[in-house]
């Protein structure tokens, strides 16, 4: 995936929750799949459903694909359009799933949903090459061949797996701080509180001799090697970054065959226009799986919902919404309150 597309999904999309930092990653149906040539669209296409499977399951196991293919499915029946875009030059298949179609399968099959609402992990990556002052790695930088190699994994993995991999964007100050650091100071601190996150995930590449490098941090590891270093490196920090991915997406996951009803009272409504725009983002929704008006008065209105998963999964996808604010919910009494955002 290319940097415009990433910089797209990071930052056009950017939504923070009331209390947690998730975001809502609001293009989770569509995937950018690269393609060389029309020839190449059945193979794209096959990819493509593959990453979709592994966004919504959270979990990069190939054995979920396989449920859905066993079951009769194909892969085009879950695919709403597709096309092929260029952007940067580079040409890649654009293809939109079906989202109903998808999520009533992986129900069917009892394969666990993780929905719109997921974590951000920020990545502090030193690198210290010997050869001039250890620099972290920013987005607003000009990239060295060792940085386009852990930029690239992120890029892929955020785009595959449907989550946020960020690196900071450094101003004048910051770049001051770091090139200034001492241990008192802690610039990192100071850094990483600038950003809303879930996570710091933070690793130190060191060359520690001619064709010899050591992580340190998050990752540990050495490399010694006189082959492709790039590779060896990426080899490494893409095994990092599946294993922490596959950690992080599987807390999330909505148990589907739980179900129950609950009543979505949404307040502060002052138009029809309003009311179409609720109904379209509650049916967006992947943990309510059908929903029905019960009432409608003054500026209130209240849903009768199917469920999938437990309130609590429902109520963070809601705080992770830039459009509903949560304001009460109660389990016992099936019921959450919400007040739609303009």
């Amino acid at each position: 995936m290319n940097n415009k597309i990433f910089k797209h999904l990071i930052v056009v999309f950017i939504i923070f929750s009331n209390h947690s930092f998730g975001k809502e990653f609001n293009d989770l149906f569509t995937i950018y799949e690269p393609i060389q040539e029309s020839s190449q669209i059945e193979k794209s296409i096959n990819s493509a459903f593959n990453n979709m499977v592994y966004r919504l399951s959270g979990s990069s196991s190939p054995s979920n694909v396989w449920k859905i293919i066993n079951s009769g499915s194909k892969r085009k029946d879950f695919i709403t359009s597709y096309s092929i875009k260029k952007i940067d030059g580079k040409s890649y298949l654009k293809v939109i799933f079906n989202q109903d179609k998808f999520i009533n399968q992986l129900d069917i099959l009892s394969i666990p949903i993780i929905n719109y609402s997921r974590p951000v992990l920020l990545f502090l990556i030193e690198i210290d090459s010997g050869s001039q002052q250890p620099y972290y790695l920013s987005y607003n930088s000009k990239l060295k061949t060792i940085d386009k190699v852990f930029v690239e994994s992120l890029e892929k993995f955020s785009s595959s797996r449907g989550l946020f991999l960020e690196l900071p964007i450094f101003d004048l100050e910051d770049s001051n701080d770091l090139a200034t650091s001492t241990i008192l100071s802690n610039p990192v601190n100071r850094i990483s509180s600038k950003y809303n996150f879930d996570m710091l995930v933070k690793i130190k590449l060191t060359k520690s001799g001619v064709n010899d490098w050591i992580f340190s941090g998050d990752i540990e590891s050495a490399i010694s090697s006189s082959e492709d270093i790039h590779q060896k490196i990426s080899k490494i920090f893409d095994k990092f970054l599946l294993e922490l991915i596959d950690e992080k997406l599987k807390k999330l996951d909505i148990q589907s065959e739980k179900k129950s009803l609950l009543n979505i009272l949404v307040n502060d409504l002052s138009s029809y226009n309003d009311y179409i725009d609720v109904r379209d983002r509650l049916n967006k929704i992947i943990g309510i799986s059908s929903i029905d008006i019960m009432s409608f008065q003054n500026n209130k209105i209240t849903y009768k919902a199917s469920i999938l998963g437990n309130l609590e999964n429902l109520v963070n996808e809601f705080k992770d919404n830039s459009y509903f604010k949560v304001i009460d919910f109660n389990e016992e009494e099936n019921f959450i309150l919400i007040r739609h955002v303009k």
